[in-house]
C-alpha cells in the first residue's frame, strides 16, 4: 500500500477545485441573454418572460411605426431601417400591410386535443412572426361560412402594463391584415369568406419580448 504525501494531496485538491470552477463557468456561459426569434419555452429561455429588451427596436402603435426613441418612421424611413426581403419561409410569399417586413418567421406546430388545436408556450421578440400550423406543419382547409376562435393568454409583463400582439390569417402565401390586442387574455375570431387553405399568425408589436401560454384553436364548420 503506498502513501500520499501533502503535495500529492495539494495537487489534487487544485484540480479538484478547477474542475467545479471550469464546470460553472461552462454553465453559466449557456443562459442566453436575449433571443433573436421566436423559441419554444423552456428552462433555457424561460429567466427572459416578462424582462425589458435591450438594444434598438420598431413597434406598431395607433396605426404607426415608431423607433426605440419614440419618433415616428416614414414608409422611406422604415424601409432604410429594416430588411427589404421576407426572412426565409415556406409560408408567406406576400404581407399585405406595407412597409412591414418580419424579423424573422418561425413555425409553431400545435397539438389536436378533442378536436381543439393546443399551441404550445412560445417567447418571441419584436417584429417575430410565429405561424401556427397543424402538427404536420400544414394549414386548415376551411369552407366559406366556418368560423374560427383563437384564444390566448401571455404572461404578465415586469416591464410595462400593457403589450401589443396583432393576430390574423395567411391564405394562399398572403398574410392579411392583422387585429391588435393588447390585453393579457382574449380571443381572436374570424369568420370564413372564401374557402381555402388557412394558417394564423401571431405578430410581436411590441419593444420587449412576450411569452404566451398554451392558446387553443378552435375550427367550427358552419
Amino acid at each position: 500500500m503506498g502513501f500520499k504525501d501533502n503535495n500529492s494531496k495539494r495537487i489534487q485538491k487544485k484540480l479538484f477545485i478547477g474542475i467545479i470552477v471550469v464546470g460553472l463557468s461552462t454553465i453559466t456561459a449557456c443562459i442566453p441573454k436575449e433571443i433573436k426569434q421566436t423559441e419554444l419555452i423552456t428552462d433555457y429561455n424561460r429567466h427572459l418572460i416578462g424582462k425589458e429588451a435591450r438594444g434598438d427596436y420598431i413597434i406598431y402603435r395607433n396605426g404607426a411605426f415608431i423607433d426605440s426613441n419614440g419618433v415616428e418612421l416614414s414608409p422611406e424611413e422604415l424601409m432604410k431601417r429594416t430588411r427589404n426581403t421576407l426572412p426565409e419561409n415556406r409560408i408567406i410569399t406576400k404581407i399585405m400591410e406595407e412597409n412591414f417586413i418580419p424579423t424573422s418567421i418561425i413555425e409553431i406546430k400545435t397539438n389536436e386535443k378533442k378536436g381543439v388545436f393546443i399551441s404550445p408556450e412560445i417567447i418571441t421578440v419584436n417584429g417575430s412572426i410565429s405561424v401556427l400550423t397543424d402538427i404536420r406543419g400544414r394549414g386548415w382547409e376551411l369552407k366559406s361560412g366556418d368560423s374560427v376562435e383563437y384564444a390566448f393568454e401571455k404572461y404578465k409583463s415586469e416591464v410595462v402594463e400593457n403589450q401589443n400582439i396583432l393576430i390574423g390569417y395567411i391564405k394562399d402565401g398572403v398574410l392579411n391584415p392583422w387585429q391588435k390586442f393588447d390585453q393579457i387574455k382574449g380571443n381572436y375570431n374570424l369568420t370564413i369568406e372564401e374557402s381555402g387553405q388557412y394558417y394564423f399568425y401571431i405578430i410581436n408589436a411590441s419593444s420587449d419580448t412576450i411569452a404566451l401560454k398554451e392558446g387553443a384553436l378552435k375550427l367550427i364548420q358552419n
